[in-house]
């Protein structure tokens, strides 16, 4: 039976409810991805330099990356983990890219004292009416101007549409505002660019106190089509791809493979 719910699993089931109930109710085996293992690591190795700003972060990234690649299976198809992390020491050789990693200033808590801490994965839980589970997730790090941030490594640029459109930031904020955490309503994304020149982007929006109603309906929702036992096919969606979903090849692949 599902205890909880998180943002990562809401975001599975509005793209495919079919792929939501394969990982969480059939509990199939899946295999992850290069860029997810990548993620990962980068995103582990960046909180540490944040909390530890005397630490070498290349040494860091030695440490991170074998951790993130344990226990895990890695469907590595043309690329290689030596690629992979050579990736990671090449944005994090570059300049400008570190310049702004130490300017992240985490919010720190019972400051002055022994039990002094940067507010760096910080836990999180929403309850929402009629959804019989908590929602939880982990905000990877409140700055220090109060504003909960999100670290993201891309292919590309983002625009900030893309990132106002972003219904994780709604939830991290919701469960603060319920936590009676005082909030400012802003988040940002901190975002590691992966292109030829390696690039950071901290892009910054706001939201109302209003949208918390439109993500209360979707997150009630998402509950009431798993009660049901409701999890369509979902052809349409940018995940049913071979290279997007853990479960392609079970679903959809197999009367591809038919066909031809």
């Amino acid at each position: 039976m599902i205890d909880h719910l998180s943002y990562s699993s809401i975001s599975l089931f509005l793209d495919c409810p079919e792929a939501w109930r394969r990982k969480y109710i059939a509990q199939e085996p899946v295999r992850t991805s290069p860029p997810l293992v990548f993620g990962s690591a980068f995103h582990n190795c960046v909180e540490d330099k944040i909390a530890n700003p005397e630490k070498d972060i290349l040494s860091i990234w030695g440490d991170c990356w074998p951790a993130a690649l344990e226990g895990q299976d890695v469907f590595w198809g043309a690329d290689t983990p030596e690629q992979h992390f050579n990736e990671g020491v090449r944005i994090l050789s570059n300049k400008a890219v570190l310049d702004e990693i130490t300017k992240i200033k985490p919010l720190k808590l019972d400051v002055g004292t022994d039990t002094e801490r940067p507010v760096i994965e910080q836990k999180v839980e929403l309850r929402v009416p009629k959804v019989g589970v908590p929602i939880i997730g982990y905000i990877d790090v409140i700055l220090e101007d109060g504003t909960p941030a999100d670290f993201k490594t891309s292919k590309a640029s983002w625009s900030d549409a893309k990132a106002s459109e972003q219904l994780q930031s709604l939830f991290y904020i919701a469960a603060l505002n319920q936590m009676e955490v005082i909030v400012n309503w802003k988040f940002a994304h901190l975002i590691f660019v992966k292109t030829k020149e390696p690039k950071f982007q901290r892009l910054e929006h706001s939201h109302k106190p209003a949208e918390l109603f439109f993500l209360f309906r979707v997150i009630e929702q998402v509950w009431d089509a798993i009660e049901k036992q409701s999890f369509p096919l979902h052809p349409g969606s940018w995940r049913c791809s071979p290279n997007f979903c853990d479960f392609y090849q079970a679903c959809k692949g197999q009367y591809m493979n038919e066909r031809g």
